[in-house]
């Protein structure tokens, strides 16, 4: 069985797929795990940025239960790989604006789940949420549910490591 999962352009516009197989494993330093990992460490560099567009004190402690990865590299910039920087010139700012997209759009999905939560809404759902601890990391009024959707093991890992460091605000459906 394949899943379809993404969809780019190649050079002549044509769609090309990126398939993932029945096999594949979905471990948090792989694939979509691994995704979650480089979105947490755009938040991670974000937040201990000098004027921070956001804050996310939980995406250091993911990173640091997952170990070294490539995803550590938004974190420290200065140690890019000779080889990754030999192949692309313009690497370090293709970071940098892959930070800035991530920080934006962390803010713009913060903004919504907040307004909507002041307007009254008290159950929100978060579709492909990642390694985003925002279930914890917003001022919810009191009352309000939040499900998280997403692969399961990247959400047992997300779990697991919150628990492990004291948070427990969350059940399995």
């Amino acid at each position: 069985m394949i899943w379809t999962s993404s969809v780019d352009t190649d050079e002549d516009g044509e769609g090309a797929t990126m398939a993932r197989t029945e096999g594949d494993s979905w471990d948090i330093n792989e694939s979509v795990g691994a995704t979650a990992l480089g979105v947490a460490a755009g938040r991670a560099a974000e937040t201990n940025s000098e004027n921070p567009l956001i804050r996310d004190p939980y995406a250091q402690m993911f990173l640091e239960a997952a170990g070294d990865g490539l995803w550590n590299m938004y974190l420290r910039p200065e140690e890019l790989p000779a080889e990754l920087a030999a192949l692309d010139p313009h690497f370090k700012e293709r970071m940098q604006a892959m930070m800035g997209y991530t920080a934006s759009r962390t803010l713009f999905f913060d903004e919504f789940f907040t307004d909507a939560a002041a307007s009254g809404i008290r159950q929100s759902v978060i579709l492909a949420a990642g390694l985003d601890a925002r279930a914890w990391r917003l001022d919810w009024p009191a009352g309000s549910v939040v499900y998280e959707i997403d692969q399961p093991k990247v959400l047992d890992f997300k779990f697991a490591t919150l628990e492990a460091r004291g948070y427990h605000r969350w059940r399995p459906m």
